[in-house]
């Protein structure tokens, strides 16, 4: 007789120990899923772990066997003795469902235990250091630094002897190598900017192209490729004139084959790629086939230092598939937390080309290079 039942707990795990607690080693999960219980009104509700098991089991009503009369009974040879099975344990077998959640609970158990030992391991290090450490430690969190690169960089420095020129070195160390766009006389540099909307594209690559005119007295090219935002084009436009730089707007591939035929004697073209909803699958198709005919030396990944840390990391994901080479920071006066540079970084071998601090055209740029980042970062 087969019987089922179902068992509820926290977890799958103590779940699966309740049914085997009551059914044995034979009993089989033939399925399992989550339930939301109790609360009021809907609110308040656990979730928990529901697995139906199934054993088979003697049917206690069925009528036993009746015995065989003595006379009727042949006379029986004497019996063999028996030998004895090796014991073997055989695990049930589980659904792939219910060995996935059971994997999932090991793994959070695992990770649970790996963030408590270091937790435990940190809170020991942050004791041990100097008093001019720990207060180096809390000012780099506070302005963004993820804490376990921060307590890696105070630990050096307490065994430093609380060396600042050495914090100094370490915090551009961290940031290090910088690339911003080197030109070659003879050769026209293809540089183009992306990234999402509102991060100061435009306004960077009008930055850019003042700096290249105007500081360097190079020859320059404007390509923008925003076609969503009319206003763009207008602004990008303005700052053309101003530096006697004509602008080439494109709305298509062809287009841009032809607006870098007509920029062929300059000594750097700039592209605006335009915003682009990097969740949208379309428009970063549309994008890559626009950088595929562009073949830029240098594709910069604008990010805002004003931005939520994880959607900045997640720009990673889907830009530098493009083949993104730079990073350009926006935004750094804005920053209260301008150590999401650090954080990015430690997650990419982008270096770091040029810095953005303010509006102005063409004074608030800098190239990563001349730039003082331990005062940035440790406002010192």
């Amino acid at each position: 007789m087969i019987q089922v039942k179902r068992y509820t707990a926290p977890t799958y795990a103590e779940a699966l120990i309740k049914a085997k607690n009551e059914l044995g080693a034979d009993a089989l999960i033939v399925d399992t899923k989550k339930v939301r219980v109790g609360g009021v009104l809907g609110l308040f509700q656990k979730t928990l772990t529901e697995l139906t098991v199934a054993v088979d089991r003697p049917d206690p009503n069925a009528p036993a066997a009746a015995p065989a009369s003595p006379r009727a009974a042949a006379p029986q040879a004497p019996a063999a003795v028996p030998v004895p099975p090796v014991a073997s344990f055989r695990p049930p077998t589980l659904p792939p469902s219910a060995t996935a959640a059971l994997e999932q609970e090991i793994a959070s158990l695992r990770s649970a235990v790996n963030r408590l030992v270091t937790q435990q391991e940190d809170r020991a290090a942050l004791e041990r250091l100097s008093p001019f450490g720990r207060k180096t430690f809390d000012t780099l969190v506070a302005r963004g630094v993820e804490p376990d690169a921060a307590l890696e960089v105070c630990i050096k420095l307490t065994e430093k002897g609380d060396d600042k020129l050495w914090l100094h070195a370490e915090v551009t160390r961290l940031l290090a190598p910088f690339q911003p766009t080197r030109l070659i006389p003879g050769q026209r540099k293809v540089a183009a900017l992306v990234g999402p909307t509102g991060v100061g594209k435009t306004t960077t690559l009008a930055k850019l192209a003042a700096h290249f005119a105007l500081v360097q007295g190079q020859k320059v090219g404007l390509i923008t490729a925003d076609s969503f935002r009319i206003a763009a084009i207008e602004q990008l436009r303005v700052y053309g004139d101003i530096l006697g730089i004509p602008l080439h707007a494109v709305d298509s591939p062809p287009e841009m084959a032809l607006a870098l035929q007509q920029t062929a004697d300059c000594d750097v073209v700039l592209v605006d790629t335009g915003g682009r909803n990097h969740k949208d699958p379309e428009r970063m198709a549309e994008l890559k086939e626009t950088l595929a005919v562009l073949r830029p030396d240098e594709i910069h990944l604008v990010v805002s230092l004003t931005a939520n840390p994880r959607d900045a990391y997640e720009l990673l994901e889907y830009y530098g598939p493009l083949g993104v080479n730079r990073l350009l920071f926006t935004k750094v006066d804005e920053a209260s937390c301008p150590g999401l540079m650090i954080n990015m970084r430690r997650r990419c071998p982008y270096p770091v080309g040029y810095i953005t601090c303010g509006q102005s055209v063409p004074d608030d740029i800098m190239p990563a290079d001349q730039v003082d980042f331990a005062h940035i970062l440790l406002g010192a």
